[in-house]
């Protein structure tokens, strides 16, 4: 007896080219960001995305296979964007002038403030992390450029004698671990009114591990 075989349906992705298409894609990601935030990922699905979008199931599914790599994409966009904010702050010509502290003050306040960018996206994105690898992947990969940024700094200031460690990776996974927990705890809560006490105390702690 012949057994039947089910034929994958592999959706041809098309990349955008023309304006127009762009303008849609961007749409969807913009819709998607909106339904995800409202009702979150997993209540979302597809057609609601594409109602909100105006646009057919099937356009949307012409520019993305299904919802989870439209998250993905957003991980990317979000994470992406918080890091390059972080990695500016981090380079090391810009601390060789000035008061470290405040340079740290100045960091810090900076990576609190990313945590305001599409906050409810970002709880989805933390949520995410904990559920599937390939989020968990994307973020740590981020997060390791972070890292990296991090360990160039504290190797730049160890050299000129203004900081007090001599490991500078384990310096930096120390502080990135703490500020990174503290602000995503906090400004994920949504207790806005901390946030300014917790930047300087935050800071506070930070100098006095690094400098004192």
């Amino acid at each position: 007896m012949a057994v039947a075989r089910k034929r994958a349906v592999v959706r041809e992705i098309r990349v955008p080219q023309q304006a127009r298409s762009r303008r849609t894609r961007e749409r969807a990601l913009r819709a998607a960001v909106e339904c995800f935030e409202e009702r979150g990922y997993d209540e979302t699905t597809t057609a609601e995305i594409a109602r909100r979008a105006r646009i057919g199931v099937g356009t949307l599914y012409g520019y993305f296979r299904d919802k989870r790599e439209i998250l993905l994409e957003l991980l990317a966009e979000t994470v992406d964007a918080i890091a390059a904010d972080i990695i500016r702050e981090l380079d090391p010509a810009a601390w060789q002038q000035g008061d470290p502290r405040e340079h740290v003050r100045t960091l810090i306040d900076t990576l609190f403030n990313t945590r305001r960018v599409q906050p409810g996206m970002q709880r989805i994105l933390w949520e995410r992390y904990f559920k599937d690898p390939e989020f968990r992947a994307a973020v740590q990969q981020i997060e390791q450029r972070i890292l990296a940024a991090l360990v160039t700094l504290l190797e730049s200031l160890r050299a000129g004698g203004k900081v007090r460690i001599t490991d500078s990776r384990t310096a930096a996974f120390v502080v990135h671990s703490a500020v990174e927990w503290t602000s995503s705890r906090l400004v994920l809560s949504g207790d806005e009114a901390a946030v300014a006490r917790t930047v300087a105390a935050t800071s506070d702690m930070v100098s006095r591990f690094l400098f004192d």
